[in-house]
């Protein structure tokens, strides 16, 4: 039987995890950290109220540990990018040590995650990946999905055809999760995760200054005019570092399809900053201009928004340090939840971390 490992259970983890779940020869065990959400999920199961696809309740299989979980034939990650480095080791236990690698799949924002998850388990399991849907946590146990969107993309970082690619393709088909396989010659996905990267830095970036919506920011030309240019310094840093066909002609498009998602939407690391918690700042925003720094783009609008938006985030980690100094325990404000971003920004909560304590896997009840 498939065994799938699903790392986190929020708007990404849990609306993808929860699809796959409902399939009966596909064996899905969540791995969560200890709270209201995961025991709400332990006791009562998960809920989806959908608009892309028939609402469900689903009875779940959820382990506390890597370890209790053991070897999969695929791992898909949904964590904050924040989070990803302090996580990837602990994923050791799911790793498969054979001639059939395990295949360990992000989803997430940002462009570090391959490199992080490839030193921490090795070259030979990771692919690139990224989704779109708008999704979150309503309450412990429940996700909403609004809107149409509700896809991923991934492939092989070399861009090369594999059959364990081939095989978790088919099994999303089955699960009915739309899904792209890039081909070489349109960039491969390394192309396709530069794409979105630019755009979700666009919508957080110019989001968390305005703390304007997704429709407010498209309705208002000189921020329209402020996002469209962020997306294009962004898009030249990607195709500095390879990417093709990051066009003034493709951003356009984007932001015709932008106005065709939900309008209330916001990007996670805007409204993390809007409540005061740690947010994606230096994965998204730092980490473009790092990016551009290395190949010696200019970047002078995104430069601008990490400079302003600093502050707010250095006084987020002061609370947060100061909160788990007096709690003893984990990060602090925001740590709990975790995310993995989508064009419409709304890249809702996903589980951050993995708690040590042990746990046993909960039986399925379909």
């Amino acid at each position: 039987m498939y065994r799938i490992a699903v790392v986190g259970a929020g708007g990404v983890g849990g609306f993808f995890g929860g699809r796959l779940a409902l399939l009966p020869d596909v064996d899905v065990i969540f791995l969560l950290r200890k709270g209201e959400h995961a025991d709400a999920i332990m006791s009562n199961g998960l809920s989806v109220d959908s608009e892309a696809c028939t609402p469900f309740h689903v009875h779940l299989k959820v382990a506390l540990r890597a370890e209790d979980i053991g070897p999969c034939d695929a791992v898909i990650v949904c964590v904050k990018a924040y989070s990803l480095e302090a996580i990837a080791p602990t994923l050791k236990p799911l790793m498969r040590a054979t001639d059939s690698p395990t295949l360990v799949l992000p989803l997430l924002n940002g462009i570090s995650a391959p490199k992080i998850l490839t030193s921490a388990l090795g070259a030979q399991h990771c692919v690139g990946g990224l989704c779109k849907v708008f999704a979150w946590i309503s309450k412990p146990g429940v996700i909403t999905q609004r809107g149409s969107n509700h896809d991923i993309t991934f492939g092989e970082l070399d861009g090369s055809a594999s059959a364990r690619v081939d095989r978790l393709a088919a099994v999303l088909t089955r699960a009915g999760i739309p899904h792209l396989v890039p081909a070489p010659e349109a960039g491969g996905v390394q192309t396709a995760i530069w794409e979105k990267f630019g755009a979700i830095v666009a919508l957080s970036g110019v989001g968390a200054a305005t703390r304007a919506t997704l429709g407010e920011i498209l309705a208002e030309p000189r921020t329209l005019a402020l996002f469209q240019q962020v997306l294009l310094e962004g898009w030249a840093v990607g195709t500095a570092h390879g990417a093709t066909g990051l066009s003034e002609a493709k951003a356009t498009k984007l932001v015709g399809y932008l106005r065709t998602l939900p309008g209330r939407g916001t990007a996670s690391m805007q409204r993390d900053m809007m409540e005061g918690k740690i947010s994606e700042l230096h994965a998204q925003l730092g980490a473009m201009v790092e990016s551009a720094q290395a190949k010696g783009v200019s970047t002078p609008a995104i430069s601008l928004l990490y400079a302003a938006l600093l502050p707010q985030e250095r006084a987020a980690e002061v609370r947060a340090a100061t909160s788990s100094a007096s709690s003893g325990s984990g990060r602090g404000s925001g740590s709990g939840t975790d995310g993995a971003g989508n064009l419409s920004g709304r890249e809702l909560l996903c589980v951050s971390d993995v708690s040590r304590r042990n746990g046993p896997v909960t039986a399925p009840r379909r």
